[in-house]
């Protein structure tokens, strides 16, 4: 009796593996709500290393303030987009490139404008003065 083994097709697993990373983005995100809220701790890589907001900085704050939409906006005002983010691998490979490209555009403007605007400030956009950068420039100072 021949058997045949039935391969995935190319689509069937870009799905799986679009499922995997929206599962390891949702535990991260879990993460990042479980420690803002209970030990008030930013697990932001960019905060800590450099001691700056990243372009997504505020966005568990904005998750955490709902209901309270205005207050969530102040902490990233694009948060909104974050739901939506899902949809993305269901689009034709052309348009999918195209809205992510919109989207780093987008993200990133938004920040430099904080950066501008709110830097160093205004909560989210403050300094970490406890980054490991700042650490080692005290280090290099003494």
């Amino acid at each position: 009796m021949l058997l045949i083994m039935h391969t995935p097709t190319h689509h069937s697993s870009r799905i799986k593996e679009t499922i995997k990373l929206y599962v390891l983005l949702i535990l991260i995100g879990v993460a990042a709500i479980v420690a803002t809220l209970f030990f008030d701790v930013n697990i932001c890589p960019v905060y800590r290393i450099f001691g700056i907001p990243c372009p997504a900085c505020g966005m568990t704050r904005a998750f955490t303030s709902l209901p309270d939409i205005r207050q969530a906006l102040s902490y990233h005002p694009l948060f909104v987009l974050i739901p939506f983010m899902p949809l993305l691998p269901i689009l034709p490979e052309k348009r999918r490139n195209i809205v992510s490209i919109i989207l780093i555009i987008l993200f990133l403007g938004v920040w430099v404008a904080r950066m501008l605007l709110l830097f160093p400030h205004t909560i989210p956009m403050v300094y970490n003065e406890n980054s490991l950068l700042e650490f080692i420039r005290i280090r290099l100072q003494q």
